[in-house]
């Protein structure tokens, strides 16, 4: 099954720290504390986001979650504050811990990570031409279709669910913004899932590989026993 923490180093990478790009659209509900980063010496009261975690789903998560909205959490959000977020909040909403290929969960957790539910429609349609009719709000579903589609085709399901997460964030207004830096992210995805998919490969072939060699020593060790009994049926 899947882990989310081996996909949580690939998002730190790619989150970096803090941001108050205005030109995103969590920069309407900034942190309401000033503050100055210490990686740049630079201070700003409009700081949005950090490591991938708007101030909006910090702040209305806390209570929840059990951490307090301050402002020392928000701007050094201590890895376990992050953890209970990314976890309850992305990875738990789509049942990833029961879908069969580390692969596929990559891809759907960074996919409701940066881009919230915005994706189903496509999602829904993607699924109807495997034959699969998905409720949107169905996520317990949603994870048993793929798993169905992973054990016809892994791989297969895999590069398919990367090139229409590529097609969606091509449809977006702000492509032309952020477009160089998510495709740059989705190879980098890929490269770094792909390894999982290779991995349970190598693990088949090396486990078909022993039972075969077992049963090669098998036949060695028994040859004379097996040689009695051809001789007797003739």
């Amino acid at each position: 099954m899947a882990d989310i923490q081996k996909i949580i180093p690939f998002t730190y990478k790619w989150e970096g720290g803090l941001t108050d790009n205005p030109k995103d659209s969590a920069s309407k509900t900034p942190a309401p504390w000033p503050y100055t980063n210490p990686a740049n010496k630079r201070t700003s009261s409009k700081w949005h986001t950090n490591k991938g975690i708007t101030y909006a789903t910090f702040s209305t998560n806390a209570k929840t979650l059990g951490y307090q909205n301050t402002a020392a959490n928000f701007f050094t959000m201590p890895a376990d504050i992050w953890l209970k977020i990314a976890k309850n909040k992305y990875w738990d909403i789509l049942k990833l811990d029961t879908v069969t290929s580390q692969a596929v969960a990559n891809i759907m957790f960074s996919w409701i990570w940066g881009s919230g539910y915005a994706w189903r429609p496509r999602m829904q349609r993607y699924l109807l031409t495997k034959g699969i009719s998905w409720n949107i709000n169905d996520f317990t579903a949603l994870a048993a279709s793929l798993n169905i589609l992973i054990k016809k085709d892994e791989k297969k399901t895999f590069e398919e669910l990367l090139d229409q997460k590529k097609q969606y964030l091509e449809s977006l207004a702000d492509f032309k913004v952020f477009g160089p830096g998510w495709i740059n992210r989705l190879n980098d995805l890929r490269t770094q899932s792909v390894s999982y998919i290779k991995a349970v490969a190598t693990s088949s072939v090396g486990l078909t590989l022993f039972f075969l060699a077992a049963a090669a020593g098998t036949a060695y060790y028994f040859k004379d026993d097996i040689k009695k009994l051809i001789n007797k049926k003739k």
